[in-house]
């Protein structure tokens, strides 16, 4: 592969570039340097400016860890040389800064939630004090009754119960009430809070200055911000009372654990360190593999997110078998590391539980000798203060000390996801603070500065600006720039630091140093923001349209506080002069055609009309137009240029413009070419381009003006402008403007698929939700395969711990009788055998969990690496027509690979553990009650759906749709969309509404997480109830059958607390019972990506051969899959579709109206999209007949939206050819200009390109995929806009290259172009339209046929 012959680049670069290659090591990056510095005038050296610059460097850097340029940057652009962006990272909010966005209401209201959390938090302390007693009475009254046999006692007995069960039952209702009304208060306080916080931050974000923007990207701010914000959500709100009475519970067990039995207590609080050492430790480990599994996760994440937004770019080149295993690789890493962590969770708890069971034998083995030795001194010091006569240690202190002191420890083990929460809130909350609490130099939402009174006359002033952006503060744009503009004078800007002009006059940045004056006497710094920004007019390069009608967006242009609202004969009156007014029209309801917020409703060259037409109607004194008509066809260009001409005929505003295509400012007044941070031409469009070896000149040479060229000034200055010229033509380009405005649009629609917005009532919602396709379990465990067995290992695991709780009952209740039953000296020896078996229940208590680990884990993991494998693989595998579904977005996609899969997991894994050992324990409580009394156990199960009922009460109220529909946009595509257009917003003064936009989208939202929360308040204050109710009549109908000689005390306690065992247990278990029809759904999903049409890339079938490049095109139709009813080619007046011939080895230019079908016919020869009519054909084969990798692997694609892939510049192009050489590489590069930037990079080849390549420029990384494309020295070459992004000198250089290599290596090339001189060259060039090919012909042919393509190139003033 041939180089340039006049690029050659340093040979002691490609030497070491060679040499590291070999290595295999990474080549050193240069050291630091600042050539711009160097560069400044010598005048400049005693600017003020610069000698703050270098001391401040001078400082910076030897505070540096590695005294490098990215920390010195960050440094400066920080102000702070002792900024450490590790401190930030940790940092921390306090929980009373968050809470202080709350009104004196909500405070009143949360110290009420706080009392009432405080009331609930005693139920449970409560409960033991009334159990004690309970037991305490039985073995009075039950010993005398034994010995006496007196029915004068049955009275007082019966009351005693009677009044112990009234206790047990007031209890719940207290704790139903308490319950209710503190998760229902901090539930509308935490709202309330919220959606003050989230509006709040969106307004102060919208106000910040473009320095903050620049440290803040403003593409990956709305996901970061959004997750920040729920984070906030969820630690200032119920989570917070959550943890206050569970400390409470703690701190209430605990007290009441001292005062039964001081001495037993703290010798089982002993154990606690050991317990909290082997706690940190083993969460420190944990934390470390689960960080690795998250990395590998997120990494995955990352491939399936790149992959499935280029999935074009990726099938042209064959690299769908690399993605897949660097997607399994980092998969199948997280699910080893995920099952590591989950078995040492497992593990954590078995030790946990086992230890707890250690500390029950102890306990009991201490609390045994305490009741045969009576009392002991603490207990005298207790009798004497309480004064009681009976002083001595019962059984009944022993157990409920026991109890207590373990569920003191559970309580305090149950605050750790909500602190878990509250901290990931604090330290979400630290940016959104900052921001909340920042005031930006550039504030728009400010009063202060100067109103101009009696208007602006628009003359602006330059004078001497030295300026560099704050994150490139060694790279200085401006040194000493000087510029004055009448005013109602027209402005073109070129060559580099133009866009940053315009930033200036927007007050989006200002100058380090210097002046801009407005009027000759009003310093740009001292006006007010807001009132300047509305005396300009602007239109970027990206035109941003928001949700909205089309005419609202046309409205925005003036919005409210400018003055009346635009009326409706303005907004059309605007759209007419941007030529936006036909396509309008032809919209489904015209003006009021509904935008959802995405680009698929509305071209490219649409919206930058209505943007056009939006900076129209506000009556600028000045308009600034940043490449305004980069996106627009030629006509539609020449009508806004004749229209802007027009308007300034006819009114005086000073106008700014940029742009790249110099055609476009040739009318001005005067054009300013600047280099070198100055001005370095200035002139007319005559006058500079007269000027021998200038720069404009030069530039104007890139694009085919030449002072000879008679049409070099098509725009002239007489009266008749653009459009007389056109009157006085061929008469062509009149036909060409009244039937393509009409048809341009009907195409775009059917290219960009515009839809009109459908709205559904609310009942075929409810109907299409109830018809949500759901798996079957059977189809689940095909995939489980032999994982099968660890899944019921894990169940059994899951059923023995479950059963763990109820269990107890048994032996704690023959314990506690034996206390009362047995004499003092064979207690002991009656107790032991009883004490010892907890020793069995730690081991069952450590195996158990040790299976649910090794077994639930195991299979969770494998089961959700399995199905992101093949569900990734077979998206890879999918047609292109597939990805065009709305169904099957890139965000969809990620979603299914993401969450849809985890609740997969939760069908085997852990999830179904938790659900076991909820119902186990359940079902275990009454069959121990049913074994020792089948009266109690009838009443258990009577209970077990009161008690169970909360959880199915919680789920039947949450079906309810609590939040009301919305037409408007939702809260996320309203905060997206204003920060991704922070300019547009900012320009046109809109911070305002978009912060009452979301605002009012947050409403409804916010409304219904507030009922949600009262019906959660009130299910969990029922659940609270339930246990406690159910309790107290288990012990009602127990004691009754004990008091009547039924049964014996053993049976009535086992089977009393073997029901409140269960019931505890399975409370203090997270199972989600619904979560098993969200898996189902999810995994419906799942499945719905393993069929579906192929592209036939993972197939055999299809003919290999070596191709010559012979393409024909014989009456072909096509429509895209998912728009069959608007067809791109088909038969019609003159054609029956597309007819088209590309010899071997030659060239074809592809131009045409939007919407025509060029880049179709590229995407048929990629085999992206087949045809649905005709035939098409490679080299007499149909294109359908050739096996797929074959045809692409002899096909180099470059797209108008280059994608580059996370990793460095070389692996990415040896993504075109995967055993490159590095000579092969460099060759490469060298032929698409490339060589020389990637070796100025920080480390050169090695250089990492971000995720999306967003560490490059535009430029840069096309030309990087240039490269990528002709590595594999392609039979075929198939260029979509391949040289759009590049500047003039850069395309002519890459032009050049490319045509090189057509001489040299001749290939078949088809190449689709706006810029009609990249084209002109070429072998022959088809005119698209019409739904077929209109002309065809070489250059010179077409020009002579005096059509369509003529007058594309006449407008374009190019050469012929």
């Amino acid at each position: 592969m041939a180089a340039a012959a006049d690029d050659p680049p340093p040979a002691a670069a490609e030497a070491s570039l060679r040499a590291s290659a070999k290595a295999g090591a990474k080549p050193r990056p240069p050291l630091p340097r600042i050539k711009e510095i160097k560069d400044v005038p010598g005048e400049l050296l005693k600017s003020s400016i610069l000698e703050d610059y270098g001391k401040a460097r001078g400082e910076a850097i030897p505070l540096t860890k590695a005294a490098n340029h990215d920390a010195f940057m960050r440094y400066f652009r920080m102000g702070d040389p002792d900024f450490d962006p590790q401190k930030k990272a940790t940092a921390r909010v306090s929980l009373w800064r968050l809470l202080s966005y709350s009104t004196w209401k909500e405070r009143w209201l949360m110290i009420l939630g706080v009392l009432l959390a405080t009331v609930s938090g005693l139920g449970l302390p409560a409960w033991l004090v009334l159990l004690a007693q309970s037991l305490d009475t039985f073995s009075n009254l039950g010993t005398l009754i034994s010995r006496l046999g007196s029915d004068g006692l049955m009275d007082v007995l019966k009351q005693e119960l009677l009044n112990l069960c009234i206790a047990f039952a007031i209890v719940g209702v207290v704790v139903l009430f308490t319950g209710a009304g503190y998760v229902s208060i901090w539930t509308y306080t935490g709202e309330k809070q919220a959606l003050r916080i989230q509006t709040k931050f969106l307004r102060a974000s919208l106000n910040q200055d473009a320095a903050w923007f620049d440290n803040n990207d403003r593409e990956a701010l709305p996901t970061k911000m959004s997750t920040a914000l729920v984070h906030i959500n969820n630690a200032i709100g119920r989570q917070v009372a959550d943890v206050y009475s569970n400390a409470i519970s703690a701190i209430g067990c605990l007290v009441v654990a001292l005062i039964l039995n001081l001495p037993l207590s703290l010798i089982m609080l002993c154990v606690v360190p050991i317990a909290v050492i082997i706690l940190g430790l083993f969460n420190m480990c944990i934390r470390r593999v689960k960080k690795r599994a998250d990395k590998d996760m997120a990494e995955a994440g990352g491939i399936a997110t790149e992959v499935v937004a280029g999935i074009k770019t990726v099938a042209s080149l064959c690299a769908q078998p690399f993605f897949r295993d660097q997607y399994q690789s980092h998969i199948n890493e997280s699910a080893r590391m995920s099952i590591r962590a989950a078995s040492l969770s497992s593990l954590l708890a078995g030790i946990t539980g086992a230890l707890f069971y250690i500390t029950y034998t102890i306990a009991f083995v201490i609390g045994t000798e305490q009741v045969v030795s009576g009392a002991d001194f603490w207990l005298w010091i207790k009798c004497f203060i309480s004064g009681e006569a009976n002083c001595r240690v019962t059984g009944a202190s022993v157990m409920c000390c026991i109890y207590g002191v373990i569920l003191c420890v559970t309580f305090f083990g149950l605050m750790g996801p909500g602190l878990a929460n509250i901290n990931l809130g604090k330290a979400a909350a630290v940016d959104v603070f900052d921001t909340l609490a920042r005031t930006p130099t550039i504030d728009p939402s400010s009063e202060k500065g100067k109103r101009i009174e009696g208007g602006l006359e628009g003359k602006i002033t330059f004078s001497r600006l030295f300026f560099f952006y704050p994150n490139s503060p060694n790279r200085p744009i401006f040194y000493d720039f000087d510029l004055t503009i009448q005013p109602g004078q027209s402005r073109e800007l070129s060559g580099s630091g133009k866009s940053t002009i315009a930033r200036f006059l927007l007050r989006f940045y200002d100058p380090n140093q210097g002046d801009i004056l407005i009027d000759d006497k009003y310093p740009l710094t001292a006006l007010n923001v807001s009132w300047w920004r509305a005396q300009i007019g602007y239109v970027a390069q990206e035109p941003i349209i928001f949700p909205g009608t089309i005419r609202e967006n046309i409205a925005l242009g003036k919005p409210a506080s400018d003055g009346p609202p635009p009326t409706d004969e303005e907004v059309e009156n605007a759209a007419k002069m941007a030529c936006a007014h036909d396509f309008i029209l032809n919209l489904p309801n015209g003006y009021d055609t509904y935008y959802g917020g995405t680009s698929v409703q509305l071209s490219g060259g649409q919206m930058q009309r209505l943007a056009i037409a939006r900076a129209l109607i506000r009556d600028p004194k000045i308009l600034v137009l940043d490449e305004a008509t980069s996106a627009l066809d030629q006509m539609s260009e020449e009508h806004v240029q004749a229209a802007l001409a027009n308007i300034r005929s006819e009114k005086k505003i000073t106008t700014v413009t940029i742009a790249h295509r110099l055609t476009t400012i040739l009318d001005s007044d005067a054009i300013a070419v600047i280099s070198g941070g100055k001005i370095a031409e200035y002139g007319d469009h005559e006058t500079l381009l007269h000027k021998d070896g200038g720069i404009y000149q030069s530039l104007c040479a890139t694009q085919g003006l030449t002072p000879s060229d008679p049409g070099s000034k098509v725009v002239t200055d007489d009266k008749g402008s653009v459009e007389a010229s056109f009157a006085a033509s061929t008469g062509v380009a009149d036909t060409l403007v009244k039937t393509q405005s009409v048809t341009s649009t009907v195409e775009e629609a059917q290219e960009e698929g515009l839809v009109e917005k459908e709205t559904e009532s609310e009942d075929e919602e409810e109907v299409e939700a109830l018809e949500v396709p759901m798996a079957t379990m059977s189809s689940i465990w095909h995939h489980v395969g032999k994982d099968g067995w660890w899944t019921a290992i894990g169940v059994f695991g899951s059923g023995i711990v479950g059963a763990l709780s109820p269990c107890e009952s048994i032996l704690t209740a023959q314990i506690v009788a034996t206390f009362y039953t047995a004499e003092a000296d064979q207690m002991v020896e009656v107790n032991m055998p009883y004490i010892l078996n907890f020793l069995w229940f730690a081991l069952a208590a450590l195996v158990g969990n040790g299976m649910v680990g090794a077994g639930l884990s195991r299979s969770q993991s494998n089961l959700g690496a399995k199905l992101r494998n093949l569900a990734f693989g077979s998206m890879l595998k999918r047609s292109m027509g597939w990805f065009d579904l709305p169904e099957n977005t890139t965000g969809e996609l990620t979603s299914i690979l993401g969450g849809d899969v985890e609740a997969v997991e939760g069908l085997v894994g852990l999830p179904l553990g938790y659900r076991v050992r909820v119902l186990v324990s359940i079902i275990s409580g009454v069959c121990i009650a049913l074994a020792y009394s089948w009266q109690v156990g009838l009443v258990a199960i009577a209970c077990v759906p009161f008690i169970m009922g909360a959880g199915m009460l919680q789920v039947c109220c949450l079906k309810r749709k609590f939040v009301e529909s919305s037409d408007g946009p939702s809260p996320p595509t309203i905060m997206e969309q204003g920060l991704r257009g922070i300019s547009s917003v900012q320009a046109y003064g809109l911070e305002s509404k978009v912060g009452d936009d979301y605002e009012r989208a947050l409403g409804p939202e916010s409304a219904g997480k507030v009922k949600q929360g009262i019906i959660a308040g009130s299910v969990f204050g029922f659940s609270q109830m339930a246990v406690f109710v159910s309790f107290a009549i288990v012990f009602a109908v127990g004691s009754s059958l004990l008091v009547s000689g039924k049964i014996n005390f053993v049976s009535f306690f086992t089977s009393v607390l073997a029901v409140m065992f269960g019931a505890l247990g399975a409370s203090q278990v997270s199972a989600d019972f619904n979560s098993r029809k969200r898996g189902l759904i999810s995994a419906a999903r799942i499945f719905s990506t393993f069929e579906g049409p192929t592209d036939g890339s993972e197939e055999d079938a299809g003919k290999l051969v070596a191709i010559n490049g012979d393409i024909q095109f014989e009456s072909c139709e096509f429509s895209y899959p998912a728009r069959p009813d608007f067809p791109i080619f088909y038969a019609s007046q003159g054609h029956d579709g597309v007819d088209l011939s590309v010899s071997q080895k030659e060239s074809i230019g592809l131009v045409g109206r939007s919407g025509s079908g060029k880049s179709t016919i590229l995407q048929i020869v990629m085999r992206f999209y087949s045809i649905t009519g005709g035939s098409a054909t490679l080299d007499g084969n149909e294109f359908t007949d050739l096996n797929v990798n074959n045809l692409r692997s002899q096909v180099g694609y470059v797209g108008q939206l280059p994608t580059l892939f996370n990793g460095t510049v070389r692996q990415n192009i040896l993504l075109g050819k995967p055993d490159a050489s590095d000579a092969e590489i460099i060759s490469a590069c060298k032929a698409a200009h490339c060589h020389d930037f990637i070796l100025d990079l920080a480390d050169g080849y090695y250089t990492e390109v971000g995720a999306g390549g967003n560490l490059l420029s535009g430029g840069q990384k096309q030309r990087i995929a240039i490269a990528r494309a002709i590595i594999r020295d392609p039979k075929v070459l198939v260029l979509d806009e391949a040289t759009a992004a590049l500047d003039n000198e850069s395309q002519k250089l890459v032009q050049a290259a490319l045509d090189e290599l057509q001489v040299t290596q001749p290939r078949t090339t088809l190449t689709v172009a706006h810029r009609l001189l990249t084209i002109k060259d070429c072998d022959k060039i088809a005119f698209l339209g019409d739904g077929g090919v209109l002309e065809i012909g070489t250059h010179d042919e077409l020009l002579e046929m005096k059509g369509h393509y003529e007058e594309l190139w006449r407008m374009q003033n190019a050469e012929e």
